[in-house]
């Protein structure tokens, strides 16, 4: 028989542990409560900001809840910048999970945490209590966006300032309904794209070859026209490529490309440390979105930097196909578009393309190969 386990997420696992720590003075009523919700008691749970409570049937049915302290603004601003400022916990919370790093700042520490009820029991917390904070450990292993709700702001607040300060390190206006930022292009430097040899393997995403006769300018600009030369060369280095791909017949001008999908779309054969210093992007965002836009254009930036919620009959593919030739007997992990087994995930766009990225330990899920509408192709 398999027992109902509870906090199976790190963070999950650490809600608890608050928990027992603020039942130390009557340790007993935890298992009652744990029994309580492993018999589904409770019911109509409701989560808002500070609070969160439902209805526990016991000998009659009782009023539970749980209140928890909100983040004042300072906290806020602080865990909004590390996550801007990261490309790994940006990954992390848009793939549903919360980032060991946000740790001290999201989950209740002593004094945080007040659990109440109507019951006529005195024990702190009642098994009411227990069983709703228990039931709480499932919620917030489900959908991390619950915790930073209960402590003071929902999904769409918190991914909405996360775009608004991206869009402020791009020098644009918060993203348009075609979800394409737009503004004035920042510009940037063209040291690497015409130097033979990159001094690190990082600054660079991909080198194609440049034609030597592109390195050098026949004849360079006058002293005082305000040109730079070595822009200048980047920017006709760049335009005989998108040249040469239309004349191949394997791309456009890309002119139509919004201003942060075309600083990407630069820093695939550019120095994506002098870019990044230059547009005041993070360095791992910037090497992120050259990477997805290196495999998948517009739609590979779109598909790395947002979700939506995907039914299971969309995911069922996805599931199966991880679940067979990756897990090894373990279930993978369905969160919004997303199925993931380890450092592996696939996600499905709204066209029911999958795409596979790869888990890195500094940049977060990176794109790692084109588009196909089969999953087995990626696995």
């Amino acid at each position: 028989m398999n027992v109902k386990q509870f906090g199976t997420t790190w963070w999950g696992e650490a809600w608890l542990e608050a928990l027992e720590y603020r039942a130390l003075a009557d340790p007993n009523r935890l298992p009652r409560g744990r029994t309580y919700a492993r018999q589904d008691r409770v019911r109509n749970v409701e989560v808002e900001p500070g609070m969160m409570r439902a209805a526990v049937h016991g000998s009659e049915i009782y009023a539970a809840t749980l209140a928890v302290n909100l983040l004042d603004n300072a906290r806020w601003n602080g865990l909004l910048d590390e996550v801007v400022g990261r490309a790994k916990l940006s990954a992390a919370l848009l793939a549903g999970e919360v980032p060991r790093e946000l740790h001290e700042i999201l989950l209740p520490g002593p004094g945080d945490l007040t659990p109440d009820c109507n019951c006529p029991d005195g024990a702190d917390p009642c098994k009411h209590a227990a069983a709703l904070c228990y039931v709480a450990a499932d919620v917030f292993d489900a959908d991390p966006f619950a915790l930073m709700l209960l402590r003071g702001r929902g999904r769409e607040q918190v991914l909405s300032e996360l775009r608004r300060r991206r869009s402020a390190l791009l020098g644009t206006t918060v993203a348009t309904e075609s979800n394409r930022p737009r503004g004035n292009d920042p510009g940037m430097s063209a040291a690497a794209a015409f130097r033979q040899e990159p001094e690190q393997v990082n600054r660079s995403i991909v080198a194609p070859a440049i034609p030597r006769t592109m390195r050098k300018l026949s004849v360079p600009p006058p002293a005082d026209s305000g040109i730079n030369e070595g822009e200048l060369r980047e920017l006709v280095a760049d335009g005989a490529r998108r040249a040469q791909a239309m004349l191949a017949g394997d791309g456009t001008s890309m002119l139509d490309l919004s201003v942060g999908a075309d600083v990407a779309r630069r820093a695939i054969a550019g120095d994506v440390v002098a870019i990044a210093e230059e547009t005041g992007l993070p360095i791992g965002d910037l090497a992120a979105a050259a990477k997805a836009f290196f495999y998948g254009g517009q739609a590979g930036i779109v598909v790395s930097r947002h979700r939506w919620e995907a039914s299971n009959d969309v995911l069922e593919p996805g599931f199966a196909i991880m679940k067979r030739f990756v897990a090894g007997g373990a279930e993978p992990k369905r969160r919004a578009n997303t199925v993931s087994v380890g450092p592996i995930q696939l996600r499905v766009d709204p066209d029911c393309n999958w795409w596979r990225f790869d888990a890195d330990d500094d940049l977060g899920w990176l794109l790692s190969g084109p588009s196909s509408t089969d999953p087995t192709d990626l696995v």
